[in-house]
């Protein structure tokens, strides 16, 4: 009875590790999953400038930057346009992309070419040639 109690108690102990050892792998594979999920994308960040608000967000995938970007401008009655410029750096070097404006609101998705290093981007608010721009926000 003492050797059939062992044994039990043995078998018991087995399929526990081996449970164990088999979960391990999976919550570790998990985990992993969630870190590269979190540094293929970004959460939203805002900043303001005058009556503009930007939102935007970023990730890079398949070696390419990516940049989605919200522009809202909260006073329609005056001249104001908000504005959103992208600029990108390629070999050490910094080149304008494009300016984008509105006088209420514009979404945009924004994928970069293979070359593109890095970018950075501001808001600004204003008409004509007068501008109020927020300092660069980098990626």
């Amino acid at each position: 009875m003492r050797t059939i109690g062992k044994l039990l108690a043995g078998t018991i102990l087995a399929g526990v590790v081996a449970t164990g050892v088999a979960v391990a792998p999976a919550a570790s594979a998990s985990a992993a999953t969630t870190v590269s999920a979190a540094q293929a994308g970004s959460s939203w960040d805002r900043f303001e400038r005058g009556d503009g608000r930007f939102d935007y967000r970023w990730g890079k995938s398949g070696g390419r930057y990516w940049l989605d970007f919200k522009i809202w401008d909260r006073d329609r009655d005056d001249r104001d346009y908000s504005f959103f410029d992208v600029y990108y750096k390629n070999d050490g070097k910094w080149f304008f992309y494009k300016r984008y404006s509105s006088k209420s609101f514009l979404s945009k998705h924004i994928v970069f070419g293979k070359h593109v290093d890095d970018f950075r981007v501001r808001g600004g608010y204003g008409h004509g040639n007068k501008f109020g721009w927020g300092g660069w926000h980098f990626r």
